[in-house]
Formats: C-alpha cells, sequence, structure tokens
C-alpha cells in the first residue's frame, strides 16, 4: 500500500493576492496553481489512499474551508481521507472542530509559522485535547516559509518535543521532515511514541534530502517517517522516482547509502493504523 500523507486540494483565492504573490516570487518551485479534480485523480493514481487538505492560517488571510474539503473527499471515499485546515488561535477553533468531525474530516492541518503562534503555546492546550477526544491526528506545517510575515522562530521542530510532553497522546505528524531542522525533527520523532514526520519535498532540495535520510537511517527514525508528495507542487510518481535517485550524488564514494529497504518501506508502509486512520 501507498499513502501520501501530504496532498493539497485548494484553490489560489484561498490564498488571497498578496500571499499567492509571495508564494510565486520565493516559493521555490513557481507559482502555486490551480487544478482540477480530475487532474487531482490522474496526479494520485500511483497511490492507494491520500490525505487531503488545504491551509488556514487567519493572520495572513490564507483560509480552506472545511466543507470544500469534505465535498472534494466525497467523491472518492475509498481513495482520500480528508483533514480540516483550522488555526487554534482563533476563538472558534474548537466549534470549527466539531463542524469539520460531522462533515467527516478525520484529521487536522494547521501551520503555526503563517498564523503567528507558536504550537507549544499551553494556551492552545484545549484545542489538542478535543483533538485527542476526537481522534484527530494533527499535522503541522514544520519548517521554511516564503511568506515574509512568517517568523521561522513559530516553525522549528523543537517546539513539538514540549507539546508531546504536555500532551503524550496526541498524534502528531510533523511535516517536510522540519527542513531545514531535519535532526531535531528526528531527535523529536525518536523521544516520541506519538510524533511522526512527512518527507514531502525533501527530494527537491537533493543534497539536504540525502543527508536528512542518513540522519534519520543513523538514529534509527525511518519507521517513523511518512510518504508524502506536498502536491500540486510535486507528483506521488516523481516524489518517489526523486527518493530513488537521492544516492546517485554519492555513487563512487565511501559516503554511506540510503538504505533500499527502508525507502521501500517507507513508500509502501501501511500507515493509516498507528495515526488512527485504517
Amino acid at each position: 500500500m501507498i499513502v501520501d500523507y501530504h496532498s493539497h486540494y485548494m484553490l489560489r483565492s484561498h490564498f488571497g493576492p498578496e500571499i499567492a504573490r509571495q508564494w510565486d516570487a520565493r516559493g521555490g518551485t513557481g507559482a502555486w496553481p490551480d487544478h482540477p479534480p480530475e487532474e487531482f485523480d490522474r496526479a494520485m493514481e500511483p497511490v492507494d489512499r491520500a490525505i487531503v487538505f488545504g491551509i488556514t492560517a487567519h493572520a495572513l488571510g490564507i483560509h480552506t474551508p472545511s466543507g470544500f474539503i469534505a465535498d472534494f473527499v466525497r467523491r472518492r471515499p475509498e481513495k482520500y481521507i480528508g483533514f480540516m485546515a483550522l488555526d487554534p488561535s482563533v476563538p472558534d477553533a474548537v466549534e470549527q472542530m466539531e463542524h469539520g468531525v460531522k462533515l467527516g474530516l478525520r484529521g487536522i492541518k494547521i501551520y503555526p509559522v503563517m498564523s503567528l503562534y507558536r504550537i507549544s503555546d499551553p494556551r492552545f492546550h484545549p484545542f489538542f485535547r478535543k483533538a485527542i477526544q476526537f481522534g484527530l491526528p494533527v499535522l503541522t506545517h514544520m519548517g521554511a516559509s516564503p511568506m515574509t510575515e512568517a517568523p521561522l522562530k513559530y516553525s522549528q521542530p523543537i517546539d513539538v518535543d514540549d507539546l508531546a510532553i504536555a500532551l503524550p497522546e496526541l498524534r502528531v505528524i510533523m511535516a517536510h521532515l522540519g527542513h531545514p531542522w531535519q535532526r531535531d525533527c528526528a531527535l523529536v520523532a525518536r523521544k516520541h511514541e506519538n510524533v511522526w514526520a512527512d518527507i514531502s519535498g525533501v527530494w527537491h532540495r537533493p543534497w539536504q534530502g540525502y543527508e536528512a535520510l542518513i540522519v534519520c537511517q543513523e538514529w534509527g527514525v525511518m519507521h517513523k517517517l511518512l510518504f508524502g508528495s506536498d502536491f500540486p507542487l510535486w507528483t506521488p510518481a516523481g516524489a518517489i522516482e526523486a527518493l530513488y535517485k537521492l544516492n546517485d550524488q554519492v555513487e563512487g564514494t565511501p559516503l554511506p547509502r540510503i538504505s533500499r529497504d527502508a525507502l521501500d518501506e517507507l513508500i509502501h508502509r501501511d500507515a493509516l493504523a498507528p495515526l488512527g486512520l485504517a
């Protein structure tokens, strides 16, 4: 089974014009495209299941409605699992979570760096306790952001350590292996049973991606990694091809190799049950 843990279905209009402009200028992959459902379906043909979400960060005017995601995944419930995009910093965040559960959404995507909060702030514990109560895993963006207004201090994996210590039952997925703080991300995932990381986008900077997976291999956390494409920025097929090519950079050198068996397992692992999504 192949599960894509990181795919977006959203519109450029969800960003607002200024943030869309900044993404186009500094996002590293060009403009964020609008894509019809049929294009999404074609891109996801190589995977068995896909987690689908948008982005909500009210401080920067970004919002993907839960109903938008629910309507999309309802087309193919056997393939797609919808996550609600929430912002814990708004007063009615818990009510929005309850609404998303009623719509059939099964997890939460948050974006602290663009919502201007620190994930470890105790004032958000009631929000995360409610997620535990509903059995909702929380996928949080971790790492770089191209947005001028987004403080990178709110995007470092080490903050998840404090959250996991306070709320050990909360299932947390750190997106993008926390790039460029992959070592911190690996160590946080290593010490907490209910913390994972997805590897979406790590191949986009091949040397950093190679080094990150070697770190995870040496620290024994490859089993805590989840495959993700970050569609529409990349496709699952392109992501898989690029992951297998990471070792090409060190061919003919004494540098270590990322285990082919570990890559096979990362890509093909049935990763739904540990996150309560089976």
